[in-house]
């Protein structure tokens, strides 16, 4: 497609020119995706010239088209998001066509729920979803992003179910979503799926199960040349090493593949970043995970950031503070953030930290009226480490 391209760039400029060379970078766009990554600088040039078309052939549908290739190689910017995001739904509500409504609410859903709008997500996942038929809608995966939209709704309601304080709820849909690629027999939708399948047994904390769907995400990816997937899935995949056996060789694995990730998207970056500042800690190297977490703070995507302020207080106490802080201080930092996202598993884990904090200070009684209620909230997720972990607490402080 690119030599095509390249081709008609002697000819004429002409409406059929134009034409034969809009659809053509329609369709390589998707490609660039899956091969460079949402950050590709390739897949954002591709998408403004067709843009550039859409607009001199007065072409709605393509233009919608060329928008949403350009609201997806701009994660760096979330002003820049939601200008494209806006223009999106205008062209949709002139068309008056579900298939892009339908696409103008994927857009949505991958744009709130990074900055921490779990509720506004799960709004636009179910309208989303609302109009989506797998098989009338399969074709979306070749103009989208390179992936099936009803695959990421179902991956993405996960992410935000599970920070809203349902993590079985959020694995369901993580692993709804992957049947669904199945049943769909499209490589990149499936290795979409698995991503986030990963990703929600990475924020349940169950490195095990992380490590089965990582490692074929990380390997199915490689096979077929894909650096986003490949990137994440060796992300996912060295974190759970980390975690089950330690050593400095999953470190470096995590190192690599982490710097991976930053080459090709800063979707969910802020997380990964996180969990390599974890793993840093927990290794010892007080240093690095600080950098890291200056680098998860850094990227301003919003929705890990009390989990940010969390890390930094176990570092606090491990003897390395921020701006002079405590440890106190970044929990209560972490649960602030945490209540104003209405984001219960986040408040759940900062929670704990501050009341075992306060336990190891003969601060019992405050300990566990900070933590009663909130552990108390919960109605699901019993057997997850989270949950385990703040009932072991509660029980001691009794």
């Amino acid at each position: 497609m690119q030599r095509g391209i390249a081709g008609l760039k002697s000819l004429p400029e002409t409406i059929e020119r134009n034409r034969c060379e809009l659809d053509l970078l329609l369709a390589l766009g998707p490609t660039l995706l899956n091969n460079l990554g949402f950050s590709s600088g390739v897949a954002r040039a591709a998408y403004q010239r067709a843009g550039e078309l859409a607009d001199r052939l007065d072409d709605d549908r393509a233009r919608f088209a060329a928008s949403w290739g350009q609201w997806l190689t701009t994660a760096h910017s979330f002003d820049l998001r939601r200008q494209h995001l806006a223009e999106l739904v205008v062209i949709a509500e002139r068309i008056d066509d579900p298939e892009l409504t339908l696409q103008a609410h994927h857009s949505a859903w991958a744009t709130w729920i990074w900055v921490g709008e779990f509720t506004r997500t799960i709004d636009h996942v179910h309208r989303g979803l609302a109009l989506y038929d797998a098989d009338k809608h399969r074709h979306h995966a070749l103009l989208y992003g390179g992936h099936d939209p009803g695959v990421c709704g179902k991956s993405q309601h996960g992410m935000a179910l599970w920070a809203l304080g349902y993590p079985d709820q959020a694995l369901q849909s993580a692993l709804d979503s992957v049947a669904l690629s199945e049943r769909l027999d499209h490589l990149p939708s499936a290795l979409h799926a698995l991503w986030f399948v990963a990703a929600a047994h990475f924020m349940r904390g169950d490195a095990a199960a992380a490590a089965e769907p990582s490692e074929r995400l990380r390997s199915l990816a490689q096979q077929h040349g894909m650096g986003l997937y490949r990137a994440n899935g060796g992300t996912f995949h060295a974190w759970a090493q980390c975690q089950l056996q330690g050593g400095e060789e999953a470190m470096a694995q995590l190192r690599a593949y982490h710097q991976q990730w930053k080459a090709t998207s800063n979707v969910m970056l802020d997380m990964g970043t996180a969990g390599l500042a974890e793993a840093e800690l927990r290794a010892g190297n007080l240093s690095q995970a600080a950098a890291a977490l200056d680098e998860a703070e850094a990227l301003d995507l919003g929705w890990w950031r009390a989990e940010i302020a969390r890390i930094r207080g176990d570092l606090a106490l491990a003897g390395l503070r921020s701006d002079g802080m405590d440890a106190e201080y970044w929990y209560r930092q972490a649960i602030e953030a945490a209540q104003r996202q209405e984001a219960k598993s986040f408040e759940l884990r900062a929670t704990v930290a501050l009341a075992r904090l306060w336990a190891e200070q003969g601060r019992r009684e405050e300990a566990r009226e900070a933590l009663a209620p909130v552990y108390g909230w919960f109605t699901e997720g019993f057997d997850t480490a989270d949950l385990k972990e703040a009932k072991a607490l509660l029980d001691g402080l009794a």
